[in-house]
């Protein structure tokens, strides 16, 4: 009885995403600056296991940047730095409904809920340099693949992340959803905006990664009239105790399907009975009535 119950509670869902993506790290300590701001999109398909989780796969798509020219602070103006780069992304989540969610039901057609998971993304740093744009994992901005710095390996562009977040959700009818959620992407890197440690010297940058990997390392010339500030191999160029953020937010629109076999209960009117009246009281306790004599 009670698994033939619980069946009767399960229901799929497919439906797309669109929204916002944003990042957060050395070029952009807080998220949400507007000018980095950009349009993201996705799909999902999601097994509801009853009324208060479901276990959710979907394919999100985005780009993030971040640019020192946003921020107050004056050295990092000096740093000049600035990136962007496409997000693919494939999760796996896990939702927990705060609130028992049923889209046939109309006392609980809505509830906020929170989610965690785990990604898989592809990203690809590149910056602007005299008007072209150049990919700079390869360029080794930091010294990565240099012999000078054998502990400085190039970083992968397709890496884990864990997401986590919240949203709410409606149901629009028995068959369509509508929602709004946000989630945060920890990521296990400090390189998407390609700056994590320190500077490296001039002439072992130049020597083994070019002179556009010097250009594209230390930018400082660009805001102080084309003379260099040259930085030591000691020099922070990024914080590496941080590891970098991305966040998607927007809205969610879904169809369940496969719903044959769902609970039929309706709301009734018994379902929320109203208080009996004063007349119906004083008839149920055998009182006299306001005309009946003494």
């Amino acid at each position: 009885m009670m698994m033939s119950r619980v069946h009767a509670q399960q229901y799929v869902e497919i439906g797309v995403f669109g929204g916002l993506s944003n990042y957060q790290g050395d070029l952009a300590p807080v998220a949400f600056v507007p000018k980095e701001t950009h349009a993201a999109f996705g799909a999902f398909y999601k097994f509801n296991l009853n009324y208060w989780f479901a276990f959710k796969g979907s394919l999100y798509s985005g780009l993030i940047s971040g640019n020192d020219d946003n921020s107050t602070e004056e050295w990092k103006q000096q740093r000049n730095l600035s990136f962007q780069t496409p997000i693919q992304e494939a999760s796996l989540y896990f939702e927990l409904f705060l609130k028992k969610y049923n889209p046939n039901y109309k006392w609980n057609i809505m509830s906020p809920y929170i989610f965690f998971g785990i990604s898989l993304y592809h990203f690809n740093p590149r910056a602007n340099y005299m008007g072209v744009w150049y990919d700079l994992q390869p360029l080794g901005t930091e010294g990565q693949g240099n012999p000078a710095y054998p502990d400085r390996v190039p970083y992968k562009l397709t890496q884990y992340a864990y997401p986590m977040g919240f949203g709410l959700k409606g149901s629009v009818t028995k068959y369509w959803n509508i929602g709004l959620e946000m989630g945060y992407r920890k990521t296990t890197t400090d390189y998407l905006d390609d700056v994590s440690t320190t500077y490296i010297a001039k002439e072992l940058l130049l020597a083994d990664n070019g002179d556009i990997a010097w250009q594209l390392s230390n930018r400082s010339d660009e805001m102080n009239g084309g003379i260099e500030i040259l930085r030591g191999d000691k020099k922070y160029r990024g914080d590496d105790t941080n590891k970098d953020w991305y966040i998607f937010t927007g809205l969610t629109i879904s169809r369940n399907i496969e719903v044959k076999g769902w609970e039929s209960k309706k709301y009734k009117a018994s379902d929320n009975p109203k208080k009996p009246g004063l007349k119906k009281s004083r008839k149920k306790m055998s009182c006299p009535g306001i005309n009946q004599k003494l």
